[in-house]
């Protein structure tokens, strides 16, 4: 049990420490202010995700815009169509008005008219800029209004990237004097009716009706160090520019509105123009165009007075921020998930395994899970770091993955180390056994040559007795022919001394015809003696040709040259049998090929005994129908992209001879090379021919021969050789 614990602990070990470590430099990455820009965008984002509330009707925005400018020709507004616009409003008897117009100084004319209404509208508040800044300096109140207690201050707090994400409920001048916002004293006025007034909670905190404000401070939310003076909440927006119902001036002052529109409501006044430059960045100003679409300030006043009062009334729309400390724990938190996911206790052959594809799933579910928590959060106003947390979740994640792969490498290196100690005595023992055997393939090395040497001289018998028997079969025949004539020969003589030995008067009685004809017996026998003798001196040339060990040299040679005599001398030759003999020869040579490297007399036999067979072919189909057949011999060379090996690199040569002869069946094409392998009659060829020429195209230029015949139609002998010299 106690060992269960402990491998528990060593397992969580990796957590433990990297949880902590990610978490604090996450802290300490936040609180350097480095992350506040993506955590403010980040509100932002949960600000426009967030579904757009419905218009509050208890407030109403008239906007002077371009088209109210245009038409009264002047700005600021002269005090006595002010005076008119305000006499409108209250006849209409609304809650409280608010002025977003600065009158510190008279615009005439009708500014005793203006007087005149300042003093008597008593829910009429008006604005002052009690913080100056760079591009604007403060401005006074209305000498009138001030003197009421009717001013509040419009002044927003900026953030770093210029938008306006909070709010004053008040703040203090340069005389230390405390002053109300505009928004939170229109709010007031209208909570007043509602019997519902702001009380002092504790030292800091302010009730109003549901709600209780607490100020913001320096470090809430993801903010780090920010400008906390006064009293400031977090303005929760009701949605983007145009949220909120708006008029304009020109529709008040024409009577274009129904007469109790602005009963019972906060009527807001101030400029939408775009001219007069009244406009901010909130958190909607970011769009998918790039272009910030700035929010006019008397919207941004509607706002804020909208979130006081739905906050006093419904307790809903004030946006918490957690204590610092809680921020750190949910920070710390989901490093613990991020390094937890990743670490998948499974070892492989000692080293600590993780599944990559796994953690991936995981981890981007543990985002998921962690971005919809803090949307949900945002849903009910409260404000969670998301940046913090994720930036926590994926770099405990990454140092987790880190983290083992370095033990991985580090159990790696001491299992190289303990691997090599034991290295020498493997490989002494290895060395031994590889010698053992070393000693056991020369043995059987001997053996195999031996084997081979056996197996050689047996094939060589066999080859031996494979030409020594169809020696005597090509010999035997003409052999018997010789034997035979020439016993026919000693026959013939004797009779012919016998008749001669007889007396001479004896020798007019003998038959002058029967010795004739025994004579030209006699040399007929002798004749075909002669022809079978030298039949038998072709074979034997033949064999030592087929023998010979020593091969003529290669030179360049025309080829188109040799292969022009070689059908001279055959067709020729057939010529001087039959006069009557005509064949059609075509030639197609091609020019590129000039020259190639072979043996000469060797290579022109060869070509003279493919012309001599297909001379013979077309000779033997002539005989069968003389008049209906037109003998043809067709001799092509081309150069070859083919190679006979995928060694060979040099340029090739094909030769095709084609004649239109009877062909050859199909089942002795695989013969017509064999030595003394014919179809001729005997006495007309020995069979070495092709077998010659086989020889010297395939096994001494290093070329190849093949054959295609159609029985009836054709044979067609290819060859390929190379064109120059292959040892080169």
């Amino acid at each position: 049990m106690w060992a269960k614990v402990k491998l528990k602990i060593w397992e969580w070990r990796r957590v433990s420490i990297l949880a902590p470590t990610v978490a604090g430099l996450t802290i300490l990455l936040r609180m350097s202010g480095l992350l506040q820009a993506l955590e403010l965008s980040t509100l932002d984002l949960l600000f426009q995700l967030r579904p757009v509330q419905p218009p509050d009707p208890r407030i109403l925005i008239i906007g002077i815009n371009e088209n109210d400018l245009t038409t009264l020709g002047t700005w600021p507004i002269p005090d006595q169509i002010l005076a008119e616009l305000l006499e409108k409003i209250k006849a209409q008897e609304p809650k409280a008005i608010g002025l977003d117009i600065y009158r510190d100084l008279p615009v005439g004319p009708g500014n005793e008219e203006l007087k005149r209404v300042f003093e008597t509208t008593p829910n009429l508040i008006g604005i002052r800029k009690v913080v100056g800044n760079q591009q604007q300096a403060e401005i006074a109140p209305s000498p009138i209004l001030n003197g009421l207690d009717q001013v509040g201050a419009n002044d927003f707090p900026w953030d770093m990237d210029n938008k306006i994400r909070r709010g004053f409920l008040y703040l203090n001048d340069e005389e230390g004097t405390l002053v109300f916002s505009l928004a939170f004293k229109l709010a007031m006025i209208y909570l007043e009716g509602e019997g519902i007034a702001p009380q002092m909670k504790d030292e800091v905190r302010i009730e109003l009706g549901k709600a209780v404000f607490s100020p913001f401070s320096a470090y809430d939310g993801g903010y780090v160090r920010a400008s906390d003076e006064g009293y400031q909440i977090l303005l929760n927006y009701r949605g983007p520019q145009g949220s909120f119902e708006s008029i304009s001036l020109m529709d008040v002052l024409e009577n274009r509105i129904p007469p109790d529109l602005m009963r019972d409501r906060i009527v807001l006044i101030g400029s939408t123009a775009i001219s007069l430059k009244d406009f901010s960045l909130t958190p909607y100003s970011n769009t998918l165009s790039g272009i910030p679409e700035a929010m006019a300030g008397i919207e941004i006043h509607a706002n804020l007075t909208s979130h006081l009062i739905a906050a006093a009334l419904e307790g809903e729309s004030t946006i918490h921020t957690a204590s610092e400390g809680v921020e750190w724990l949910w920070i710390f938190l989901w490093g613990v998930v991020g390094a937890g996911f990743t670490c998948q206790w499974r070892d492989i052959k000692g080293l600590p395994y993780i599944s990559f594809p796994r953690t991936g799933v995981m981890i981007s579910l543990a985002s998921l899970v962690l971005i919809v928590t803090v949307y949900s959060a945002f849903r009910l106003c409260w404000w969670i770091p998301l940046v913090p947390p994720l930036l926590a979740l994926i770099g405990s994640a990454i140092a987790t993955i880190g983290y083992t792969l370095l033990e991985n490498l580090q159990l790696s290196y001491k299992q190289i180390e303990e691997y090599s100690r034991t290295l020498e005595v493997k490989v002494e023992q290895r060395t031994v056994e590889l010698r053992d055997k070393n000693q056991q393939l020369k043995l059987t090395l001997k053996q195999l040559k031996a084997a081979q040497k056996q197996m050689i001289a047996q094939e060589k018998l066999a080859s031996l007795g494979s030409l020594a028997a169809g020696i005597a079969h090509e010999i035997r025949n003409p052999l018997n022919f010789v034997n035979n004539f020439a016993s026919i020969s000693v026959d013939l003589t004797e009779e012919l001394i016998e008749e001669l030995d007889n007396p001479r008067e004896n020798l007019e009685d003998l038959d002058v015809e029967y010795l004739n004809e025994t004579l030209t017996d006699l040399k007929d026998s002798v004749v075909d003696i002669k022809q079978h003798g030298e039949r038998i001196e072709k074979i034997v040339e033949g064999m030592l040709l087929l023998s010979q060990a020593e091969r003529g040299q290669r030179s360049r040679v025309n080829l188109h040259a040799i292969l022009s005599e070689a059908i001279e001398l055959a067709y020729h030759s057939y010529q001087n049998k039959d006069t009557n003999f005509s064949i059609a020869i075509e030639t197609d040579y091609d020019e590129a090929i000039s020259e190639i490297y072979i043996v000469p007399q060797d290579m022109s036999r060869a070509f003279l005994n493919l012309v001599n067979n297909a001379c013979y072919a077309l000779y033997e189909k002539y005989q069968a129908d003389p008049d209906g057949y037109r003998p043809t011999l067709t001799v092509k060379t081309r150069t070859s992209s083919d190679r006979p090996t995928e060694s060979a690199r040099d340029p090739w040569v094909e030769i095709r001879i084609r004649d239109n002869g009877p062909g050859i069946p199909e089942d002795i094409l695989d013969q017509i090379f064999n030595p003394f392998f014919t179809t001729k009659p005997t006495g007309e060829g020995t069979g070495l021919g092709l077998s010659l020429t086989y020889e010297t195209i395939v096994g001494q230029h290093g070329g190849q021969l093949e054959v295609n015949s159609h029985l009836g139609e054709h044979t067609e002998f290819m060859i390929i050789l190379p064109q120059t010299n292959p040892s080169n």
